[in-house]
């Protein structure tokens, strides 16, 4: 009797996750809702301490679902490595357990331009910042063409990571994620598949990218700060505007410490 053979989806969806059992159920629900199907879609919990999996369990019933869980917490750059070592798709699409996508048709879309535009490596979309409550706080401008986002990138990150879909080959090709860089891991990838190919968004507003407390960059701003230079120091002579951009990080910086330097010493409120 032969044996059932699987096939291997033309899109996996890599979404990591670490004490999220408050969101991830809507993320989950968009993945499904897509109009495009062919599709697997990769968890990977990080150590979970909450009801992340309780909360997963039911969808385990799709035969498209995998869910794998690492023993102890070992960092988003890691969990986001093994999602893309278990993927078997041509495409990887990204998606934070506590963001969720808006548009029905994002895949689609963003399967046909690759398809279409085989010089590119990365395509996002528009995304738009809500809180926990999806409540609208604001959407985000982003550069969309290839020349745009190199005039860009060093500024500031100009593709936002649960929008994007790529090429596998090329992210395994580059060496997957930076394992030092938990927290802008997606900046230094960009970064990287920038010397070797062409970048767009896609003017479709098709994420809702959530803000909330325990977001890593609210927990960890100073780090990410401080990494954040070193990377645009890393990549002056591969795209326009270094100065302005590494003054201006410096000067934000800069500006951080002192205003955390100044409220250490005000005084408590007592009572």
């Amino acid at each position: 009797m032969a044996e059932n053979i699987i096939p291997i989806p033309r899109v996996s969806v890599c979404l990591p996750t670490y004490n999220r059992g408050r969101f991830i159920a809507q993320a989950i629900d968009s993945v499904l809702k897509q109009s495009f199907t062919d599709w697997e879609l990769i968890i990977v919990d990080d150590g979970s301490t909450d009801n992340t999996e309780f909360v997963i369990a039911p969808f385990l019933s799709d035969p498209r679902i995998t869910y794998l869980k690492n023993e102890v917490n070992r960092h988003i750059s890691f969990t986001r490595n093994r999602a893309l070592d278990k993927a078997r798709g041509e495409y990887i699409a990204v998606l934070d357990s506590d963001d969720y996508w808006t548009n029905l048709d994002k895949i689609a879309k963003q399967v046909k331009f690759l398809d279409e535009h085989r010089d590119y490596l990365v395509v996002g979309t528009r995304a738009e910042a809500v809180n926990p409550e999806n409540k609208l706080l604001k959407q985000f401008s982003l550069p969309l063409s290839d020349r745009e986002i190199r005039d860009n990138i060093l500024g500031k990150n100009p593709i936002i990571h649960s929008t994007v879909l790529y090429r596998r080959a090329a992210v395994l090709a580059i060496g997957k994620y930076n394992l030092e860089l938990n927290g802008i891991e997606d900046y230094d990838l960009w970064l990287r598949l920038g010397t070797v190919g062409k970048l767009a968004n896609l003017a479709d507003m098709a994420v809702a990218y959530r803000i909330h407390p325990n977001n890593i960059v609210q927990t960890d701003r100073l780090r990410l700060m401080r990494t954040n230079l070193s990377l645009i120091r890393k990549n002056w002579d591969k795209y326009p505007g270094y100065f302005r951009a590494y003054w201006r990080r410096k000067l934000r910086l800069s500006a951080y410490l002192i205003f955390q330097s100044i409220f250490h010493f005000l005084p408590k409120k007592v009572g």
